[in-house]
């Protein structure tokens, strides 16, 4: 089969800022190998080589026959001969290459769910792109994305250091995420500005990776019934027109399409996951929106479940800033009535 180069939340009063806010920062996804767990399928006939032409043999030339005087010959009636028609089996209708390639990608997110166990940590450089169709200009941001388990729950952290914008300047811009202990953070470095929002209280369960939890919906081991009563799942390839993906290589890929009438299909065409065959890890996404805007990401010299370095793993700890330098907002949740 051809190597074919996949996020996923929870209904909150933050939603529609978090929701926002992932698509100005970043948005990536898991997909991974078609598993060995699905169904094998068959191998294409290979045509057999055309074989060559056989020898003709000389047909001897026909002879006019001698001229004979014709005998009145009495015309024979023959009874036309009846014949049964054939009756043959059906042949069992071949399934549709959707079908089948739907059945794959969902097998497949019977695999990544055990990624919820198997993946405790990852790190890597991530590129973002985002592509604004109303100015028709594309921008990018490029960093640090590192993922750690630490008493059973998820940190992650992006820190952006690069900023091209659509005019092709490079500047330096240091934008930090942190997704952590229950808070969705914002360290703007450029403006000195401090955002902390809270997106789960202490005690409640909460997956910072679903889509719509964080900053990079990157979903890790979410169950298959949770994407599937959301999104309609099928398999799909490596975009020829993003060269930002175009070095993916021996990638598996899934696009979710929102089902009509979610939350999501109001401003959501679809999402492309790109994951690592060996690994599983999340390498790509391309997240389209309906008014044209699109953002892609790409994770690139993913590293997974090795030793998290020092450095990496201060960027996942929330900072305290003095307040007489940087301007803080701090928001949380709504005591429940």
């Amino acid at each position: 089969m051809t190597p074919r180069p996949i996020s996923l939340g929870v209904d909150r009063s933050t939603a529609p800022h978090i929701a926002r806010l992932a698509r100005t920062t970043a948005a990536l996804v898991w997909v991974a190998t078609i598993p060995a767990a699905a169904t094998a399928q068959p191998v294409p006939a290979t045509p057999e080589p055309a074989k060559a032409a056989q020898e003709s043999t000389a047909t001897p030339p026909v002879t006019a026959p001698e001229a004979t005087k014709p005998e009145a010959t009495k015309p024979e009636t023959t009874k036309p001969e009846t014949t049964k028609p054939e009756t043959t089996k059906p042949e069992a209708a071949a399934k549709p290459a959707s079908d089948e390639a739907r059945e794959r990608a969902e097998a497949f997110l019977g695999e990544l769910e055990k990624t919820a166990t198997t993946i405790s940590s990852m790190s890597g450089t991530l590129t973002l792109e985002k592509f604004d169709a109303l100015g028709e200009e594309t921008d990018q941001r490029t960093g640090r994305l590192v993922l750690d388990r630490k008493d059973g729950k998820r940190r992650i952290a992006i820190r952006f250091e690069e900023y091209i914008d659509g005019s092709g300047r490079l500047d330096r811009s240091v934008l930090h995420y942190i997704v952590a202990d229950g808070w969705l953070c914002e360290i703007d470095h450029t403006n000195k500005s401090f955002t902390k929002r809270q997106i789960a209280r202490p005690g409640e369960e909460f997956d910072p990776l679903a889509l719509g939890n964080g900053p990079v919906p990157l979903p890790i081991g979410q169950k298959k019934a949770d994407v599937l009563a959301r999104f309609d799942v099928t398999e799909t390839e490596i975009p020829a027109d993003i060269p930002l993906l175009g070095s993916l290589q021996d990638v598996a890929a899934m696009r979710l399409v929102p089902k009509s009438g979610s939350e999501a299909a109001q401003e959501l065409e679809n999402v492309d996951l790109f994951y690592d065959r060996t690994t599983l890890a999340p390498v790509g996404v391309v997240m389209r929106e309906k008014n044209g805007n699109r953002t892609v990401a790409r994770v690139t010299k993913p590293v997974v479940n090795g030793d998290v370095k020092p450095e990496d793993r201060a960027l996942l700890e929330i900072p305290a800033l003095d307040p007489k330098e940087w301007a803080h907002d701090v928001k949380p949740l709504a005591n429940p009535d």
